[in-house]
């Protein structure tokens, strides 16, 4: 596992936002977007729920959010 789609997983779920996650990694949405479906097919669950215009957490992403932060320090 990649910590780099840790820090950008950790920021989406800060702005809950893939365009303003891009922004302030200086990256793509595009590219945010291929980070975190990479990561999801790592940890064999989805993080983040895509069902609606807006994005929200899953559960997982939720215990992802809480344990990140540790592995990425």
């Amino acid at each position: 596992m990649d910590i780099k789609k840790l820090e950008i997983f950790l920021n989406l779920s800060k702005t809950m936002n893939y365009s303003e996650t891009a922004a302030q990694l200086f990256t793509t949405q595009g590219n945010i977007s291929k980070q975190i479906i990479t990561l999801e097919k790592e940890l064999g669950t989805s993080l983040v729920d895509r069902s609606h215009r807006q994005i929200k957490l899953t559960s997982a992403g939720e215990i992802v959010t809480q344990m990140a932060p540790k592995i990425v320090s």
